[in-house]
């Protein structure tokens, strides 16, 4: 660990040097595992657990999003999941692949191999200007989605047919 990231500078002789004292110590990757489908049986996945959305922020939307859909799906159906699980993954599941688009590059971007990464990706969150263009290119896949009203829906189906 010191020789390949002793040169970074900053906080990182500190938390070397923490290593030394530390009991045991976890390693892990930032990757993606995608389901299909997102149900199975009575049980059904959202947010990560089901679409796996990027580390480039949009993960908690998707699981809203997600969440959201599946309770309106569910009262739709009229609490009969197997109705609602297919009808909550084909409405989002388009949504959710937009969220994850550039998720391998946001992944390398977020966690560089080098240092000389590391100080390209520090850079580029300490500036304004190009933290905007980044929100700006990936805003189309975090906001293009459109949700139903299902309270208006599910009163819809609950009035009496004329």
């Amino acid at each position: 660990m010191r020789e390949r990231f002793g040169d970074l500078g900053w906080a990182t002789p500190r938390l070397l040097d923490g290593l030394d004292r530390a009991g045991d110590l976890y390693f892990d990757q930032i990757c993606r595992v995608d389901l299909s489908p997102w149900s199975r049986g009575r049980i059904a996945l959202v947010g990560g657990a089901a679409s796996g959305a990027t580390i480039g922020g949009k993960g908690n939307g998707t699981a809203m999003v997600e969440a959201y859909t599946l309770a309106g799906e569910l009262a739709l159906a009229e609490g009969n999941h197997r109705i609602a699980f297919p009808r909550y993954e084909e409405r989002v599941a388009k949504f959710a692949r937009r969220t994850q688009k550039g998720g391998d590059m946001t992944g390398r971007f977020m966690a560089p191999r080098t240092a000389h990464g590391i100080r390209i990706r520090n850079a580029v969150h300490d500036n304004r200007l190009m933290m905007k263009l980044m929100l700006r290119i990936a805003a189309d896949r975090s906001t293009a989605v459109d949700l139903p009203d299902y309270e208006a829906l599910s009163a819809a189906s609950r009035s009496p047919r004329r």
